[in-house]
């Protein structure tokens, strides 16, 4: 069991597998790119495979896996096969750009969920915010997953001025499709894209709904979440707080990035080289076992207080973290 110091236990493994990406949005990455890692300063899949295997002993039963965009990486059908034998839950977050022919051997595998991003139901908005026209085929895949009985949710990043005029628009969305839909903060990376300017908190998303729907209720809590859980109806979906990290307090997720760094909250500036010790030919799984154990006991209290360790508040591109 992974314990940390504030009694929460980690359970939930977000593993980002590449820092690629095909779309460009504007909150998740410069317009230009970014200086993406070399192949060989990647985990590959065999030693992603490995640490899959720690983390399961240390009582790991999530693992979601990230990007950039997932689905970039070649042969990636192939690690995910691997975790599926692993863990009991595997879930994907990805863009939907490139799931054409994925999409029954997911289900065939046996993966838990999708969580699709999704920032606008408008395509002209959609180039906007990705800068790129991907839009039409986003959709298709997205009716195609529930064609195919797959389980998804839609992730929107909610910007100021950019998007929130369809928060209503997305709720009757979900509600037409039968699928979640779960709003999120934007955070502070890539702050020369302007993140902070088009910032819009949990409480402004709840209201503006609200509004529209008198009757919405908040849900209790039914275990560690990432969101806060709201019903109009029949109908649940939820806001997650990821910039007032309100919910730091039941948080249950650690992370590893593309390069191998292990890293126990979002806002860490820097955590656990994982790929070193891999590639140590001194350093065994047991000794590995260890190091993490240690890392996630000393987990900070919150989100706040990894970000007040930070000499600048310029934050890595969310696709170098993986989420």
């Amino acid at each position: 069991m992974l314990l940390d110091q504030y009694q929460r236990i980690a359970n939930y493994l977000r593993i980002g597998v590449t820092d690629r990406c095909n779309l460009r949005c504007r909150y998740c990455m410069p317009e230009q790119g970014i200086d993406f890692a070399h192949r060989n300063d990647l985990l590959s899949y065999e030693e992603i495979t490995r640490l899959a295997q720690i983390f399961r002993g240390l009582g790991v039963e999530k693992v979601r896996l990230t990007g950039g965009e997932p689905f970039v990486r070649k042969g990636i059908d192939q690690l995910i096969q691997q975790l599926c034998s692993i863990f009991p839950k595997v879930h994907i977050t990805t863009n939907a750009t490139l799931l054409d022919g994925y999409i029954e051997a997911l289900k065939d595998m046996g993966v838990a969920s999708l969580n699709i991003s999704i920032d606008s139901l408008d395509r002209e908005r959609f180039f906007s915010i990705t800068r790129r026209d991907d839009y039409i085929r986003v959709m298709q895949n997205i009716q195609a997953c529930l064609d195919a009985e797959l389980s998804i949710k839609l992730n929107i990043v909610v910007m100021k001025g950019i998007n929130d005029m369809e928060l209503v628009d997305f709720i009757e969305f979900g509600m037409n499709k039968g699928v979640e839909v779960r709003f999120i903060e934007a955070m502070p990376f890539n702050e020369v894209d302007g993140n902070k300017d088009v910032f819009m908190p949990c409480q402004d998303i709840e209201a503006h709904i609200k509004a529209n729907y008198p009757s919405m209720n908040i849900l209790p809590s039914d275990g560690p979440s990432s969101s806060n859980l709201y019903q109009i109806g029949a109908y649940r979906f939820g806001i997650i707080p990821a910039y007032s990290r309100s919910l730091c307090g039941q948080c249950n997720r650690i992370r590893l990035t593309p390069k191998g760094e292990f890293l126990t909250c979002l806002y860490a500036k820097k955590g656990l080289n994982l790929l070193e010790l891999l590639r140590n030919e001194g350093y065994n799984n047991d000794m590995i076992r260890e190091a993490i154990v240690q890392q996630v006991q000393g987990k900070l209290k919150s989100g706040f207080d990894e970000e007040a360790k930070r000499e600048e508040r310029i934050f890595n591109s969310m696709t170098t973290i993986g989420g």
